[in-house]
């Protein structure tokens, strides 16, 4: 039992730690909260949501590695900390029509094999996937 507990715990510490960083080196860029296109309140917004994430996932790391007489909790808030954010990917622009899951270039959104495929998309379900693991690993009984 204590080796799936530590295995989630250091699949969690990746999912929160990439997440973070890949929210920068994504988001901070020419097509995300650079771009002149965005209005400058979504550009706030947007870095707002970066150092939040940042910061969430942050305590999440300290809940998974703190001492603790109960480190099943600091999983769960892990893991709530990561479908919290990954989730909304599948329903937002369900909610807010508006809204697009595509940063590129209007009119070249990519395709596979004659499907739209959002890498973003991709990347939320690749980490939903790995937090469900995480999750179940940490809650099996050995």
């Amino acid at each position: 039992m204590r080796d799936r507990q530590q295995l989630a715990k250091w699949i969690m510490t990746f999912v929160l730690v990439t997440q973070a960083i890949l929210g920068f080196i994504l988001d901070w860029s020419p097509n995300h909260l650079l771009s002149p296109e965005w209005h400058a309140h979504a550009r706030f917004h947007g870095a707002l949501l970066l150092f939040l994430l940042t910061g969430v996932s942050g305590t999440g790391l300290w809940l998974l590695w703190r001492k603790s007489k109960e480190p099943e909790v600091a999983l769960k808030v892990a893991a709530l900390i990561s479908f919290s954010f990954w989730t909304p990917f599948f329903y937002v622009t369900y909610l807010l029509p508006s809204a697009t899951l595509w940063a590129g270039q209007p009119g070249t959104v990519p395709h596979i094999a004659g499907w739209v495929f959002y890498p973003n998309v991709a990347v939320a379900a690749l980490f939903l996937v790995m937090t469900g693991a995480a999750w179940r690993l940490a809650r099996t009984r050995a």
